[in-house]
């Protein structure tokens, strides 16, 4: 014969109805069900005023919760994560603070639970691969307008159908948006007219930071191109990042992301309106968006301009005195020793300098920069009777005051 299961139920009511008949008392009968004479008068109690609907077991949960988010800051947290989608739990944290004066507001993880429950964060997949690390070439920025980087955002059309090439200038140690200015391309003419106003208003950093494209970088001498050889004339240190290498910089591509969600979901319906969009953004970005890179400061709190001014009148490059100076014509020749050499159109209307090594070499530098070396023909009659061969090892560029 299989044992008779009991359910605590079944034991609940024959614990009540052995109460109700008065034979027993409270006590002997918790003692008899080995339960607490606290439950034993809690179950009378409530099976005499509910009936057995009274015995079913019921929820522990507390009734308030002294630290829980009220239902207002739920609400301001979720209307400020729609009007700055990219802005995730740290910076809302310390929106909050500063712009509600919420002396203590929610933890970054409440923030980052109540945004997942409300379906305002998407899980990304971070892309397999090696990330090499940074160069030592590049430098490590120690105060504001050391180190400026520049680029283009990709292209994209206004609603228009007009092209528009964002020419961003970032100061890398306050995390500072110098410049984001729409433009109709990305030629030499308009980036060098951009470049002048940027520093006439904010002054001339010590060093730029550039990528291998156009109108930065070339593939002639030193990688130099007509911009970058005008910003060495300046006084500039100009570095290139590694090819193919966006980590270099990498805090300047994380910018543009930004820029492309907040500005870009649509494009405006021509270029002034973009632009507009661009200057709101900008100064959102500067003022008010904190930056855990610069331990939640804002950049402008950080930046201030360059005491570095910009040289209006493009003043030659100065060479030391046993250098020969050789002025590179519109076509992007010299004339060394009843010989041309090519240099390169990136160079046309500068100076450089012929240094003669004890080895008898033929060096040609612009600034400090060595740029190849100046050979005859050795015989081959299928070189040009003069050329130029690169040097062992073409430094970064930079500037010989």
């Amino acid at each position: 014969m299989p044992w008779k299961e009991v359910s605590p139920m079944d034991q609940k009511m024959q614990f009540i109805s052995m109460a109700a008949t008065g034979r027993f008392t409270v006590s002997q009968l918790c003692e008899d069900f080995d339960i607490s004479r606290k439950t034993g008068h809690k179950w009378l109690r409530r099976y005499a005023a509910e009936g057995s609907a009274g015995l079913g077991d019921r929820s522990r949960r507390p009734r308030g919760c002294a630290h829980q988010t009220t239902t207002e800051l739920v609400e301001l947290v979720l209307q400020e994560r729609k009007a700055k989608p990219s802005w995730g739990p740290k910076k809302l944290q310390d929106l909050l603070h500063c712009k509600h004066g919420i002396m203590q507001p929610p933890a970054r993880s409440t923030i980052a639970s109540l945004l997942k429950s409300h379906g305002l964060i998407k899980k990304r997949r971070r892309k397999p691969g090696l990330y090499h690390p940074r160069p030592s070439e590049l430098t490590d920025p120690t105060h504001p307008n050391h180190v400026w980087t520049f680029d283009y955002k990709g292209w994209f059309l206004t609603q228009d159908r007009i092209r528009c090439d964002p020419l961003t200038v970032c100061d890398r140690f306050s995390r500072y948006v110098v410049c984001c200015q729409a433009r109709y391309d990305q030629q030499f003419r308009g980036t060098h007219l951009a470049c002048r106003n940027i520093m006439r208003y904010h002054g001339v950093p010590e060093i730029i930071r550039v990528d291998n494209g156009s109108p930065f970088a070339s593939n002639g001498w030193g990688r130099l191109s007509r911009l970058s050889v005008w910003w060495i004339s300046q006084g500039i240190q100009v570095e290139f990042t590694r090819p193919g290498h966006p980590q270099d910089n990498g805090s300047h591509e994380r910018m543009h992301r930004d820029l492309k969600a907040e500005t870009l979901q649509p494009s405006a319906r021509n270029q002034r309106a973009q632009q507009r969009l661009f200057d709101r953004w900008r100064f959102t970005y500067n003022h008010e968006r904190p930056h855990e890179g610069i331990n939640m400061q804002k950049p402008a709190e950080i930046y201030h301009s360059s005491q570095r001014r910009l040289n209006e009148n493009d003043n030659a490059v100065r060479y030391p005195a046993d250098y020969l100076r050789r002025r590179v014509t519109e076509a992007g020749f010299i004339n060394y020793r009843k010989r041309s050499y090519h240099v390169g159109e990136a160079f046309a209307g500068v100076t450089v300098g012929i240094h003669r090594t004890d080895a008898g070499t033929s060096e040609l530098h612009f600034a400090n920069i060595h740029l190849a070396n100046l050979t005859l023909n050795a015989g081959d009659p299928f070189r040009p009777a003069a050329y130029m061969v690169p040097p062992h090892q073409v430094p970064l560029a930079k500037h010989n005051p």
